[in-house]
């Protein structure tokens, strides 16, 4: 890690928790989507709603009934 890399780490471990989430919140809300640093960040397609439907092909019969293993937790 380059030194001035490791300068702005500590200095962000410096801040207050309160301090930490307004930067995230700030990084997050500016960044540019269109921006090819952060085409990494959102390169999954969207899903949607509906997107699964008639993809169950089986289920088992006894898919309701307890799980032994969690006899004691019940």
């Amino acid at each position: 890690m380059s030194d001035a890399l490791a300068d702005v780490q500590k200095q962000i471990l410096d801040f207050s928790m309160e301090e930490q989430l307004y930067l995230l919140a700030y990084i997050a809300n500016n960044v540019n989507k269109n921006n090819s640093s952060a085409k990494y960040l959102s390169n999954k397609k969207k899903s949607y709603f509906g997107a699964l439907k008639n993809k169950i092909n089986y289920i088992a019969p006894d898919f309701d009934e307890p799980v032994e293993d969690f006899a004691e937790y019940m």
